[in-house]
C-alpha cells in the first residue's frame, strides 16, 4: 500500500503538467533593411509569408526610420515581439581583392488564434 501511495505521489507532477499545457500560435514576419545603419533614412522591408514588401505608413507612403531602434519600436507598438535576429553575408574575391555584404534581419512574431495561424499557413503556400 505504501508503494502505491509513493508511486501516485511521483506521478502527480506529470498529471498536473499535462492539464495546463495548451498550444500557442504565432504569426511571423521577417524584417530586413536596406541602407547603412549609421546613416539616417534606411528602408525597411518585411516578409509576411506571402510576399516581401516595402514597409508603408498609414497614408501608404514608404516608411523610413532614422535608426534601427526606431523601426523596432514601431513594430513593437503594432503588437509584434522580437523572436530572433541574425545576419547573412555574401562576398567575392578576385586576384587578392574582394568585397562582402552583410544583411541584418529580425524575425518578429505576434500571438494569434489557431484559425488565424491556419489561414496564414494556407495563404503562404505557393500555388
Amino acid at each position: 500500500m505504501k508503494k502505491l501511495i509513493v508511486l501516485l505521489l511521483l506521478m502527480v507532477p506529470f498529471v498536473c503538467q499535462a492539464q495546463t499545457s495548451e498550444e500557442k500560435y504565432y504569426i511571423y514576419n521577417i524584417v530586413s533593411f536596406e541602407g547603412d545603419f549609421t546613416k539616417e533614412g534606411f528602408k525597411v522591408f518585411y516578409d509576411d509569408g506571402v510576399e516581401v514588401k516595402r514597409l508603408r505608413n498609414d497614408k501608404g507612403e514608404k516608411a523610413r526610420f532614422s535608426t534601427p531602434a526606431g523601426a523596432l519600436m514601431y513594430f513593437i507598438s503594432q503588437g509584434w515581439e522580437m523572436f530572433q535576429s541574425g545576419a547573412t553575408s555574401k562576398g567575392s574575391s578576385y586576384q587578392g581583392t574582394g568585397s562582402s555584404h552583410t544583411s541584418s534581419y529580425w524575425i518578429l512574431r505576434k500571438p494569434c488564434t489557431k484559425e488565424e495561424f491556419e489561414k496564414a499557413v494556407e495563404a503562404a503556400k505557393k500555388k
